[in-house]
């Protein structure tokens, strides 16, 4: 003879199954958070359309976080910023279902932007010196502050796929076209062969962490640097801080690049 449940026994059974299969849904539903930190190749300087609220940091509504098909949680990139500012400003809490971080840095801990300042206005023998001191510290230097970077990015996102982007080869070989300054043949491959120094270091520290993934762009970036036929990478212009950043194509290059690492 089949059991008969009482009435009240009965409703109590299906809210709680109801309540279950509400909670399991509301897991497997919730969406993942994406968190970008990083330096002005990911903040977007060079692009345009910053937003008001990001102030001296520059970021960018057509920087490569917005193209990447993944709903943005937080953007915290800044222009300017190290590996020690990444660590003290962006590692705030982060979303608990955080799944992606992406982020660009290095480059300023090794001077670029220095570097940059010293190759257009000063020569090539003060580029040249410029250049020699921004690779000995990257030799030096740059693969301990990555490490403790990573490290810091993981204890915040301890289950999340971190993509570290590299920078491209800045300079297409040929005549200068900047608006100011000048960049000669010797420049222009002492300045690319730093970006190649930059790839090995970075890759090199992110197959030492788990879960992290190097995205080089510099075969993307292939006879697109600055004043090549077609491109990607700003020459130098007014404002001076936008040299030698991806322009639009640039990022939308970005983009493509890490959308394959996923």
């Amino acid at each position: 003879m089949p059991m008969r449940l009482r009435p009240r026994a009965t409703i109590s059974a299906i809210v709680l199954c109801v309540a279950m299969a509400l909670s399991a849904c509301g897991s497997d539903d919730e969406p993942s958070a994406y968190v970008a930190l990083g330096d002005s190749y990911s903040s977007g300087v060079g692009a345009e359309r910053y937003t008001q609220e990001s102030g001296a940091c520059l970021r960018s509504t057509q920087s490569y976080v917005h193209l990447l098909d993944r709903k943005l949680s937080s953007f915290r990139a800044c222009a300017g910023a190290t590996t020690g500012g990444v660590i003290d400003l962006q590692l705030k809490p982060f979303p608990k279902n955080t799944e992606l971080v992406t982020l660009t840095v290095g480059g300023n801990d090794a001077g670029f932007l220095a570097v940059i300042a010293t190759c257009l206005l000063k020569g090539t023998a003060a580029c040249e010196k410029r250049i020699d001191q921004a690779e000995r510290y990257a030799r030096g230097e740059l693969s301990g502050r990555l490490g403790r970077t990573f490290d810091a990015i993981r204890r915040r996102a301890p289950d999340a796929t971190v993509v570290v982007a590299g920078y491209p080869r800045l300079v297409a070989r040929g005549p200068w076209c900047g608006s100011f300054g000048n960049v000669d043949d010797v420049e222009q491959r002492r300045i690319n062969a730093a970006s190649d120094l930059l790839a090995k270091i970075l890759a090199a520290e992110v197959r030492r962490h788990e879960g992290f993934r190097f995205v080089d762009v510099r075969e993307e970036f292939e006879n697109h640097g600055a004043c090549s036929d077609d491109p990607w990478i700003n020459a130098s212009t007014n404002p001076g801080i936008y040299s030698f950043h991806p322009n639009i194509k640039g990022y939308a290059a970005y983009a493509r690049v890490i959308k394959r690492s996923l």
